[in-house]
């Protein structure tokens, strides 16, 4: 028997959010709010593994396989290659990578070779939808077409099934679960804050966002499995789920980066 398996079988998972990783400045692309230092990378996989040990949705999904703490990637940033890939190898531990079809290989961003290598190291390369438009800002027509293209490249390029999807910016649209399915993936995987029941695989999939000014604490808490610790970030998506409504999605991205910028980013 696997040694995580009955602490991890005991408690809620949950699924933590990542996007991108640097050393010295963000490169260029990189969203300096979901970039965060490889160093503070590594302590927090030490932490995980502290807590119990990290797996993949997928494999959570598929296999039965859990762990108390989920791992996932979104945008197939090229640091994914460069700084988490060797990072989770040195650690032993997996985690689902969504990227865009239309974005690899482009400046910036991972190449269909180096996710392959991940994928065969055990890594699992998932959808992220085609390129990064927002689900929100298609019709229903195009979303499908390219739901399903997006599937169908990254399975191609890759050489392993794609059945997990992340909306860009975790715009859900109306009935995404439902088009998701016919499009031939399992689940969604969103960005809406939740945990993880054992034994339960929802259509959608909530996970945590890790971002650059995360304290130690708030990820420990996070990690332990504490529902207290998921209370405050489910208020706070709900109140930012209300201002994109109210908003829209290009003016609530003004509004964002003004913030951000007299924040220091």
């Amino acid at each position: 028997m696997d040694r995580h398996a009955t602490a991890a079988d005991a408690r809620p998972a949950v699924v933590l959010m990542y996007h991108a990783l640097r050393r010295d400045e963000a490169p260029p692309g990189q969203d300096p709010h979901y970039t965060l230092q490889a160093d503070a990378f590594d302590r927090q996989l030490a932490a995980i593994a502290r807590a119990g040990g990290a797996g993949t949705v997928r494999d959570h999904i598929r296999n039965g396989q859990r762990r108390p703490v989920l791992l996932t990637f979104d945008d197939g940033h090229a640091s994914n290659h460069a700084l988490a890939f060797p990072a989770l190898l040195e650690h032993g531990v997996r985690a689902d990578f969504f990227v865009n079809p239309a974005n690899v290989g482009k400046p910036g961003f991972a190449t269909w070779a180096q996710l392959r290598e991940m994928s065969d190291a055990g890594m699992s390369i998932q959808s992220h939808g085609y390129d990064h438009t927002y689900f929100t800002d298609m019709d229903r027509p195009t979303l499908r077409e390219r739901l399903h293209a997006a599937r169908l490249r990254i399975e191609d390029e890759v050489g392993a099934p794609v059945e997990l999807l992340a909306p860009p910016g975790g715009r859900m649209p109306a009935g995404l679960p439902a088009l998701a399915r016919r499009c031939g993936y399992r689940h969604v995987v969103a960005s809406r804050p939740g945990r993880l029941r054992p034994g339960h695989a929802p259509d959608v999939v909530p996970r945590l966002a890790v971002t650059s000014n995360l304290d130690e604490g708030r990820f420990q808490a996070w990690i332990s499995g504490r529902a207290t610790a998921v209370y405050p970030e489910q208020l706070r998506y709900a109140t930012l789920a209300m201002a994109k409504g109210l908003l829209g999605n290009a003016r609530y991205e003004r509004a964002r980066t003004l913030l951000l910028a007299g924040r220091g980013g």
